[in-house]
């Protein structure tokens, strides 16, 4: 049985049920212009292209925060997690169709990628921690 001070957490939204980095999938947040009204959270399965074809954010992402909601969270990830950014919806294509995140975090801007994400692929190389921060 949950604790109550989790069960509390859980209510406020601080704790989620879901676990953002697991073995075979990866939560990668994307947000839009403006910020506060764009954002969208998607499971990322391990080596497997998702299509943003008919999600509202598809071509409108600014950045992007993989493994965690937050900056903070995202660098105390200790898993070897990266993703790939695709401007097409089938994830395949040359170097310039493509833009790694290897870090977890990216203003998508300052890499002239304001709003040409319409596919994501992440992979897991490794067997880290996966525990969540």
């Amino acid at each position: 049985m949950p604790s109550l001070v989790l069960i509390f957490l859980a209510l406020l939204g601080l704790v989620s049920a879901d676990p953002v980095v697991t073995s075979d999938k990866i939560k990668v947040f994307l947000f839009g212009a403006p910020a506060f009204y764009s954002e969208v959270g998607v499971d990322v399965r391990n080596n497997t292209c998702l299509s943003l074809d008919n999600n509202l954010i598809d071509g409108r992402v600014k950045s992007v925060l993989v493994g965690g909601h937050d900056v903070w969270l995202v660098q105390a990830r200790k898993d070897q997690w990266y993703c790939v950014l695709w401007d097409n919806y089938d994830c395949q294509g040359t170097n310039d169709q493509r833009l790694f995140v290897p870090g977890g975090e990216n203003n998508l801007g300052t890499a002239g990628w304001g709003s040409r994400v319409h596919g994501i692929q992440c992979f897991n190389p490794g067997d880290d921690d996966y525990g969540n921060p």
